[in-house]
């Protein structure tokens, strides 16, 4: 049996990969309870003592606003416990898969899906971390695999880490009937955490490089959300539960839109945000009966 080492093991995709995978390979987890990725000496030993044919990197500081209020926190783990992994792969001759981000494109100044060669200004620290830990990986260890997330949302799961996503969002807005602010100038390839969990087992395989690993789209986050609503509410109309905020990104509309046309011809699929959407949906026939009778 193959064994995998993922880091973030109690976080929401790390969570994920553990349970999704558990049968199938000899799995160990990392978390901070168990594992300082800052500490280059413990990590490698680590690492040894695992002995992993595949290490999984999910951890970080992956919250924005503290990585920019805080960036040498962020530069600590995003960047060095980064580093720290892959001299401790390439000690053990492990593969290593290193969860990039979509906000390396933050900057993107066209509307224009950015491909993995685009270099638009880094414009948050989160983007620029996660930028310079690809580069030092990809220095350290040239048969690494870099694969660039988008935002991701799930339902929650009991045992599954949660986080900030737009479908909990919507739970909240329609459980407690609490309008929702969403803006219309920001454009993201919003992703069901299960089909990248579903794909990092392909991915394991990629040829080394970086990738953009997430759905495509054309939609606004708002667009989104109201296309949403109307999958779940049954017929009724819903829209009010969200407000267009018309403000943010109105001088500059952000697109964190990914061309995946790379992973698609390495055989790596992802559907569009929507289809996304429905997919999860119809794979959660309780959460979505218990979504309807909130409407």
């Amino acid at each position: 049996m193959e064994r995998w080492l993922v880091t973030g093991a109690n976080g929401f995709l790390g969570s994920r990969l553990m349970k999704f995978y558990q049968e199938k390979y000899e799995i160990t987890g990392a978390h901070h309870g168990n594992l300082d990725i800052t500490d280059e000496a413990a990590a490698a030993e680590f690492v040894r003592a695992a002995a992993p044919q595949l290490v999984i990197h999910c951890a970080a500081i992956s919250n924005t606003g503290t990585c920019q209020e805080n960036p040498g926190l962020s530069e600590a783990v995003n960047v060095n416990g980064a580093v720290n992994l892959a001299r401790a792969c390439r000690e053990t001759g492990s593969r290593l898969i290193f969860m990039s981000s979509d906000q390396i494109y933050a900057g993107n100044r066209t509307m224009v899906p950015a491909k993995e060669e685009n270099t638009p200004e880094l414009v948050n620290v989160y983007g620029l971390h996660k930028r310079q830990a690809e580069e030092e990986i990809m220095a350290i260890l040239p048969d690494s695999v870099c694969l660039r997330l988008p935002w991701m949302y799930d339902f929650p799961w009991r045992g599954l880490k949660s986080n900030s996503n737009l479908l909990g969002n919507l739970l909240k807005a329609l459980i407690q009937n609490r309008p929702l602010t969403l803006p219309v100038h920001d454009y993201r390839g919003i992703t069901w955490v299960m089909e990248v969990v579903k794909n990092i087992e392909a991915a394991g395989t990629l040829p080394a490089g970086i990738y953009n690993f997430g759905s495509g789209g054309t939609l606004s986050t708002y667009e989104t959300a109201r296309a949403v609503l109307v999958m779940v509410a049954d017929g009724e109309d819903r829209s009010g539960l969200l407000i267009p905020d018309q403000e943010r990104f109105a001088e500059q509309p952000r697109n964190l839109l990914m061309d995946t046309e790379k992973i698609r011809g390495c055989g790596i699929e992802f559907p569009d945000t929507l289809e996304g959407f429905r997919r999860c949906f119809e794979e959660s026939p309780e959460y979505m009966t218990g979504m309807i009778r909130q409407r």
